[in-house]
């Protein structure tokens, strides 16, 4: 497997990967996010990594900016979102080494903070935490599933505020 920077060329794949890994209920929306954020221009700095197998991509996560509004001192932050494997490769770590990936790229660009909107038990394996202080955009019917990771020590202890995510990422159904 390769994991590594998608390319303009890599866009309806990128797009087929997210509808196959969310399927009828969520595929249409979650593709369409995915094809959105790599255009918009507020989700810059943006990192999408694919994931590659026999030359076919069969994965992909999307890291885009986020302003925390709020007091203390000013943090950069991420949010990882979406993140998919095509289910034939799920449960293989697939979607493990890809935020891994992401994470050592962001933490080169001295981030602060990631953010993300997900399964607690997923992604706690990857490091994120419920325990933060980093609202988020909209009102949640599952708090916990909000979680950050802090990449710059001592980074999540002193910031407090709201997460402004890019426009791609604003819209209340989303969360």
């Amino acid at each position: 497997m390769i994991i590594r920077r998608s390319v303009a060329a890599d866009t309806d794949f990128i797009r087929k990967v997210h509808l196959n890994a969310f399927g009828a209920s969520e595929g249409e929306s979650v593709s369409a996010l995915a094809i959105k954020l790599l255009d918009d221009p507020s989700a810059m700095p943006l990192i999408s990594l694919v994931a590659e197998e026999n030359d076919e991509i069969i994965a992909n996560v999307i890291f885009t900016s986020v302003t925390i509004k709020g007091g203390g001192p000013t943090a950069r932050a991420q949010i990882l979102s979406p993140l998919a494997v095509v289910p034939e490769h799920q449960g293989k770590g697939i979607g493990g080494k890809l935020i891994e990936a992401g994470l050592n790229i962001l933490k080169t660009q001295h981030t602060d903070i990631v953010l993300v909107l997900g399964d607690p038990q997923y992604y706690s394996r990857a490091g994120f935490t419920a325990n933060h202080n980093i609202e988020p955009p909209y009102e949640l019917d599952y708090p916990e599933a909000w979680m950050a990771q802090e990449l710059t020590k001592g980074a999540l202890k002193r910031t407090k505020g709201l997460a402004q995510c890019a426009a791609a990422l604003s819209s209340p159904e989303l969360w």
